[in-house]
């Protein structure tokens, strides 16, 4: 992986989480766009290479707020482990896969930190409902945006560096995942 790109589209994501994505609530609801760019990495790029790259933007994230250090670094670096483990089995280039796959791996860490939350905490309201919002909302919400950014940034993924398939005259890119 060419880190100085990452380290320039983490850079964007990270302000674009920030800055644009409080514009882009729905039902109370904001997307999680960082979650969304360490999937698709995980998907695509060296299973070392997208741990270490959910690991820093965990860690740029968790320096935005007032969380304690490590905790969004932590479950972000767990979640690309877990989609470069499975992603041998997936089509990666459908956009069904991503929606999936995203909403999965939203739905694991945003369950992890509500239980977190929780377990720190005094519940104000209903259990079952600050769930429906602060976790199933978000995570399908956060994985309708997972195609629409997924294939922007494959358009840019020979400058991340990240392997092509050789032979894409055969179809091979739409069948299998390019990352090995």
């Amino acid at each position: 992986m060419r880190w100085l790109t990452f380290f320039l589209c983490a850079a964007v994501v990270l302000t674009a989480q920030s800055a644009l994505a409080p514009r882009f609530e729905l039902l109370g609801v904001r997307p999680d766009w960082l979650l969304v760019v360490v999937v698709f990495f995980a998907l695509y790029a060296r299973a070392t290479e997208a741990a270490i790259g959910a690991w820093i933007i965990g860690f740029c994230a968790d320096l935005m707020t007032i969380e304690r250090l490590g905790l969004l670094a932590f479950s972000y670096a767990l979640a690309a482990l877990f989609v470069t483990w499975i992603r041998d089995y997936l089509f990666c280039h459908r956009p069904t896969t991503q929606f999936v796959v995203t909403l999965i791996a939203c739905l694991g860490i945003r369950t992890a930190w509500f239980a977190y939350r929780y377990a720190l905490y005094d519940a104000a309201g209903s259990v079952l409902l600050d769930f429906a919002a602060q976790v199933v909302m978000v995570s399908i919400y956060t994985a309708v945006w997972a195609p629409p950014i997924d294939k922007l940034l494959w358009a840019m993924s020979r400058r991340f560096g990240i392997p092509r398939p050789r032979y894409t005259h055969a179809g091979i890119t739409r069948m299998a995942c390019a990352g090995v």
